[in-house]
């Protein structure tokens, strides 16, 4: 059987959860398999694994497999290639997780090799859990880079996207409805109705004053009725009156 004890002289990242209260099991999972699928979608399908678990606050190192698994047939080349692979993990955790703190987004460029979805699942878990989430990223000569996120932060970032969502979906809201009365467009102009109204903020949003103006301008009874009885079948039947009384 494979040695699956970790050395102290290994590369690694440790994830540090500092928590007054008990951690929801559903936001931990998530949180592990978003940074496997990256992990994985970052290093051409290598694998991530947990190596040790402490409590107290809770302290999970992650290894690549070709070292947790030492030794076996390929040895140590393989092992320093996992190695590299989890130090740049880290630090691409840490670059990305320095950028959210500061209201910034990694480029479009480097987008599809970031690792995105583990670092909202880090601010879902600081933010669910009231507690601070650090990421170490630990090099074989003690070398060390350190990020942590606190809840107030984490509760920033989460605000700050939303607001960024909400204004995505007002655009898309005049954008659909401004190209035609295509029942496509309107389908797709109901459902981004349908997202804001199920927010927080659809009552102080300004997506009803976009869209009478949207049909304002566009003068097309056709638009106003398709859209008031699309609107009608989801359920909205006071939103419909308003369109229709624009």
């Amino acid at each position: 059987m494979p040695n699956l004890e970790m050395r102290e002289d290994m590369d690694r990242v440790v994830l540090v959860i500092e928590n007054r209260q008990p951690v929801p099991a559903l936001a931990l999972s998530e949180l592990l398999a978003a940074l496997a699928r990256d992990y994985r979608k970052q290093n051409r399908a290598r694998t991530l694994v947990v190596s040790r678990v402490e409590d107290g606050s809770i302290w999970i190192t992650l290894l690549d497999m070709a070292q947790a698994a030492l030794p076996y047939a390929k040895g140590a080349a393989e092992a320093a290639k996992g190695g590299k692979a989890v130090v740049d993990f880290g630090k691409s955790l840490a670059s990305l997780m320095k950028l959210k703190k500061n209201g910034q987004d990694a480029s479009k460029k480097t987008q599809e090799k970031t690792p995105i979805r583990s670092i909202e699942k880090m601010v879902k878990l600081a933010v669910e859990a009231n507690c601070g989430v650090r990421i170490r990223q630990v090099g074989a000569d003690g070398s060390s880079l350190e990020v942590e996120i606190s809840n107030s932060e984490a509760l920033a970032i989460q605000q700050s996207a939303f607001h960024a969502k909400e204004s995505e979906e007002l655009f898309a809201v005049d954008r659909a409805a401004t190209i035609s009365a295509d029942p496509k467009r309107i389908a797709e102009l109901v459902d981004s109705i349908e997202r804001l109204r199920v927010s927080d903020q659809w009552e102080d949003s300004d997506v009803l004053k976009i869209i009478i103006s949207t049909i304002k301008r566009s003068s097309d009874d056709r638009l106003i009725e398709d859209l008031a009885i699309e609107l009608e079948k989801r359920g909205f039947e006071d939103t419909a009156k308003i369109i229709r009384n624009s």
